[in-house]
């Protein structure tokens, strides 16, 4: 297999124009939520983890707010996210107004934190107070009443309320959490939400290791005990893992097989990127990392919008449908009860993909007819399945010949034009009828027709003139038809 087409970095496969207006975007929330629901996943949750240094480091400056709504809206709405987690620290305002935000949206949000030895129960209990759930970092070295310490802080806090699966326990040492003799999740940690990584995706001799199909046919755990992404917290980036080699040559293979894909359609960092947030997608749970929705993403919350629709421009950005329209084709769901919902999926797929007319890029709304048009624009989708790739190399042949065609043609126009001018004579009348009616005949085709039709005027003039002369000089040779009146 080869693999030089990772060296190029991105290939721009890709465009995508922002959603119309609110309205349209609720359709494709809603398009989403349907589509989740079909696999079995309404109660999923969809976590973004949130570096603090991307929010704003003042919420009350002018404007700040709505910024952060805006951010929010679209992460909930066209990427699936419905928990956020902010790490690190920030200002009072900011952290009042994200708060505020997040209620507004009913987005739940998490704390990522690890106790320390003592005062763990303390600890958790006010964590309770102002998180919805919480993510226990290297939830290994912590022994079995520490871990039940904190699920107890939670469930006094919380009451009624109290959702264990608000509690993710992320075990970084796989001994700890595998069973692998049992073929089980390990004891302490089954029935509760664990995090799944695919980073390093690859059979494994049978394993499945990093898939989704790896928890759910090898470690015989439901699909709501654990949480899938691209990567835990300290292992490379997706930016990183979709130019390693080793990377795609030890999971392509595994995603043929997941998502019925073939090997063309991943071998291209951007194809593979969106094979592997695809994978996640068969989840019930995932989890997203700010700066994995756009690689190499260095922008903060105030750019995002406009950084991802130009990311999606370059096939780069993380197109929530195009995960949800594989996963659903994957799992049989695009046909049958399930086939409306799929041509959904589909539609905002097309159109977050379709390209932005040039009157819009200079600031005009899309029309009704544009935004009907993208809806089934297919042209540049992220190939899928076996008949697109069939689809795909029928289209490129037509291409590449028609290609052919055009290039034989106008060589042939040209060297016939370059015979032409080689013979080149102005006094010369069939040169010069033969010229016009070139002019005539290819005018469409070459910008300097005019110029040949000009040529042919002038030559003609000078013909007519200079046989003027030749005849009152005496000079002129009689023409064919008087030779034959004198014999």
């Amino acid at each position: 297999m080869k693999i030089s087409a990772l060296n190029g970095g991105y290939k721009s496969v890709n465009f995508g124009r922002a959603m119309a207006s609110k309205d349209e975007m609720t359709q494709a929330y809603n398009a989403a939520l349907a589509a989740r629901e079909a696999m079995g996943f309404k109660e999923g949750k969809g976590v973004l983890l949130l570096p603090s240094d991307k929010l704003p480091k003042d919420a009350g400056e002018a404007g700040m707010k709505e910024i952060i709504s805006d951010f929010f809206e679209n992460m909930k709405k066209l990427l699936g996210i419905n928990t956020v987690e902010v790490s690190g620290p920030v200002s009072e305002s900011v952290e009042e107004t994200v708060s505020q935000v997040l209620d507004e949206k009913g987005i739940k949000r998490i704390a990522g934190f690890e106790f320390r030895d003592e005062g763990i129960e303390e600890a958790a209990q006010e964590l309770a107070k102002n998180y919805d759930g919480l993510r226990i970092k290297d939830a290994h070295r912590y022994s079995d009443e520490q871990l039940s310490a904190i699920e107890e802080a939670f469930k006094k806090v919380k009451g009624d309320s109290f959702d264990p699966k608000m509690l993710i326990y992320e075990v970084n040492d796989d001994g700890a959490l595998f069973d692998w003799n049992a073929s089980k999740i390990q004891g302490r940690f089954d029935g509760k939400v664990v995090v799944g990584s695919s980073n390093y995706l690859n059979d494994n001799g049978g394993d499945l290791w990093g898939s989704t199909s790896f928890f759910t046919d090898r470690m015989h755990t439901s699909q709501g005990n654990f949480i899938h992404g691209v990567r835990k917290t300290g292992q490379p980036t997706l930016a990183q893992q979709i130019v390693d080699p080793g990377q795609v040559n030890q999971s392509i293979h595994l995603l043929e097989e997941e998502l019925k894909l073939q090997d063309e359609d991943i071998l291209n960092p951007a194809r593979y990127a969106a094979a592997k947030r695809a994978d996640v997608a068969l989840s019930q749970n995932f989890y997203k990392h700010y700066d994995d929705i756009i690689p190499n993403l260095s922008t903060d919350v105030a750019g995002f919008s406009k950084a991802y629709f130009e990311a999606l421009e370059k096939g780069e950005a993380d197109n929530y449908f195009d995960s949800l329209a594989k996963a659903l084709k994957a799992r049989g769901l695009n046909e049958g009860d399930n086939g409306q919902i799929y041509e959904e999926v589909c539609k905002f797929r097309n159109a977050l993909f379709a390209p932005v007319p040039e009157a819009v890029k200079g600031g005009a709304e899309l029309t009704a007819e544009q935004i009907e048009a993208s809806y089934k624009d297919t042209s540049n989708i992220i190939l899928q399945g076996v008949q697109a790739k069939k689809d795909i190399i029928a289209r490129e042949a037509a291409e590449q010949a028609e290609i052919k065609a055009r290039e034989a043609a106008e060589k042939a126009r040209k060297d016939q034009l370059s015979k032409m001018l080689d013979e080149l004579n102005p006094l010369d009348q069939k040169w010069l009828d033969r010229l016009m009616n070139f002019a005539r005949k290819h005018k469409k085709q070459f910008i300097f027709a005019g110029l040949l039709a000009a040529i042919a005027a002038v030559g003609g003039t000078m013909y007519s003139y200079g046989r003027e002369i030749a005849v009152k000089s005496g000079n002129a040779k009689p023409k064919a038809e008087n030779l034959t009146k004198k014999a």
